[in-house]
């Protein structure tokens, strides 16, 4: 419940970043350099924004702290920083010099006309040399702060191995509101957009690695740079590493890859802001979920208690279920009142909104699939098992980047490259759920499926009356009506949903089991 708390502050002071962008600067080309800006970090943010490094790590710590080594734990943490700090400085000084050429190589669509427009090709090659311009000098801001996110990444993790998960859930709250006020002070001087990408190292830096440094070293562990590489601990996070980076980035590179297939300007702002959304529900759900249970699952391992592995993992699997069903429901049918009350304005109107709706429509179908998938993928990873999901995760991107050359020309548009992703994870969790179950015959798909089958029914009751009601309001009459909206239609939602599950009978224990804190027992860790 905390976790899930700093992870909704965190998705909504995120919605508020995108609020701010669309005040100052609207939907069009500038913005579209600023989220195109993010994509060259980006190479680097995905290896550990997901978690790769603590995804490996925090087994091998948490069975040297279980079994009380502690010195062995410590070892491990300050050489694998150590050594991934140098890779990092590396990566990003290269990244530094090589800006303006990827930036080129990355974004070949970016500037190019929108549907309508009629520009002399001279005028759209300049605007197009600007743009690639404008991303290296945006990206060369942020990349510093990757540095951050890599050895930030670790020491949070060595953080939620012992159970202590406040900082490490501050972290992303520090990163967006660093965004958000540079954006809302500075936006309007001469930085221009520029501002938010030094409001984004500035939080980097202050969440990601000073506040977990300064819990580390006050709970007495050490940063003093280390090179043991011959420790057992750290070959074992060695051998692990190279899947996990490839199977956990991998799983997010969709929206990356999407950048390379949008053309028109504000497209691609329109599918960032419907893509952000959509993580919504995922990070305050599954990534909650995920972030707890991953020591939890690699405790009981180390213990060999192979049935609390499949209790926890099977309880994790339907309380996500639980929520990320009927949220899938919910954002596609109001799509464009969610849009309408969080962005529509003086230089955000309805056509900005229904480009943004309608991709968020389309990414809404996945969104359920990308929360479980989440979850799965820490059943392989606390038993230190990273080859599977990788192979699985490496043939879902092929087939991501081949529906993305198929689905758009039938007639969907930008908003077919949303459908291509929703496709390819959901398919990728199937497969996910079934291997799992291969491994452990005790995890109980059929139930999983059946439990599935009544939310989905209950989602399907009040995703119906509540586009019944929302078909009647035009939402991008009034932001007031947008928002009046959103919060009226989404209440009547929620409640119609729960007497659907009743209804429906629905398991509510996963759930209710998160409230009766006093009854359960936090594993010995």
């Amino acid at each position: 419940m905390l976790v899930m708390a700093f992870v909704l502050l965190s998705r909504v002071l995120g919605v508020v970043r995108d609020m701010v962008i669309s005040h100052r600067f609207g939907q069009d080309l500038i913005t579209d350099v600023y989220t195109a800006a993010f994509r060259i970090p980006d190479i680097l943010q995905y290896l550990v924004a997901g978690g790769a490094l603590a995804t490996v790590f925090v087994p091998v710590f948490t069975q040297y702290w279980t079994q009380e080594k502690r010195e062995d734990a410590w070892t491990v943490l300050q050489t694998v920083i150590t050594a991934v700090s140098i890779i990092a400085i590396v990566f990003i000084i290269g990244l530094e010099i090589f800006a303006r050429p990827l930036a080129q190589l990355m974004n070949p669509h970016l500037g190019e006309l929108r549907i309508g427009e009629v520009l002399p090709a001279a005028d759209v090659a300049a605007r197009q040399a600007w743009a690639w311009d404008e991303v290296a000098r945006l990206s060369r801001i942020l990349l510093p702060a990757q540095w951050c996110f890599f050895v930030g990444g670790l020491m949070m993790g060595s953080l939620n191995a012992r159970q202590k998960f406040l900082v490490p859930a501050i972290g992303p709250v520090t990163y967006n509101l660093g965004q958000i006020l540079a954006g809302w002070f500075f936006g309007g001087t001469d930085l221009g957009i520029s501002a938010m990408t030094w409001g984004a190292l500035i939080g980097a830096v202050a969440g990601n690695f000073v506040l977990p440094a300064m819990d580390i070293l006050r709970s007495g562990g050490s940063l003093i740079p280390k090179l043991e590489l011959n420790h057992p601990g750290v070959r074992k996070v060695g051998a692990l590493l190279l899947p996990a980076l490839l199977g956990l980035s991998l799983s997010q590179l969709g929206f990356w890859i999407t950048g390379s297939f949008v053309s028109g300007a504000g497209y691609l702002t329109a599918l960032k802001n419907a893509y952000n959304l959509t993580q919504a529900p995922i990070g305050i759900f599954a990534q909650a979920t995920a972030i707890v249970l991953l020591p939890t699952l690699s405790a009981m391992l180390a213990k060999g208690d192979m049935a609390g592995f499949v209790i926890e993992l099977n309880t994790g699997i339907r309380r996500i279920l639980f929520f990320t069903i009927p949220s899938s429901v919910l954002m596609a049918v109001l799509a464009e009142p969610i849009i309408s009350a969080l962005y529509l304005g003086e230089k955000y109107g309805p056509v900005q909104v229904h480009d943004a709706a309608v991709a968020l429509r389309w990414y809404s179908i996945g969104t359920f699939a990308w929360s479980l998938q989440s979850v799965l993928a820490r059943g392989f990873y606390a038993s230190q098992d990273t080859k599977t999901p990788t192979i699985i995760t490496s043939i879902m991107v092929l087939l991501f980047i081949g529906l993305c050359f198929v689905i758009p020309p039938l007639g969907l548009g930008y908003a077919g490259l949303a459908l291509a992703l929703s496709i390819a994870g959901t398919i990728n969790m199937f497969v996910f759920l079934a291997t799992l179950r291969q491994r452990h015959p005790t995890l109980g798909v059929r139930p999983i499926l059946a439990a599935s089958l009544r939310i989905a029914l209950a989602s399907g009751v009040s995703g119906v009356i509540t586009w019944l009601i929302a078909s009647r309001i035009d939402v991008t009459a009034s932001r007031l009506i947008a928002i009046g909206s959103v919060i009226g239609i989404g209440a009547v939602s929620i409640v119609v949903y729960y007497i659907a599950c009743v209804l429906f009978r629905v398991d509510l224990k996963p759930v209710q089991g998160m409230l009766k804190l006093r009854n359960r027992k936090a594993p010995t860790v």
